[in-house]
């Protein structure tokens, strides 16, 4: 019982996370432009298209932190 609470309260805390829903912000956006291109959801180059995109924008973000 008490694990299920400390799992419970680490997935609240790591929901409340804002790195975690940049994340999914940043990802969604990925989505939406690889769709709007015209490359079919569910492909493999669909996927592929999201990680690009993903890490490359993280990249120029973070470039400075380098």
């Amino acid at each position: 019982m008490s694990r299920m609470i400390l799992i419970c309260s680490f997935a609240a805390l790591l929901g409340s996370c804002g790195v975690v829903s940049s994340y999914q912000d940043d990802r969604a956006q990925a989505r939406l432009a690889c769709a709007d291109v015209g490359i079919a959801p569910g492909s493999g180059a669909f996927g592929q298209c999201v990680v690009d995109l993903y890490y490359s924008l993280w990249d120029e973000q973070n470039e400075s932190e380098r």
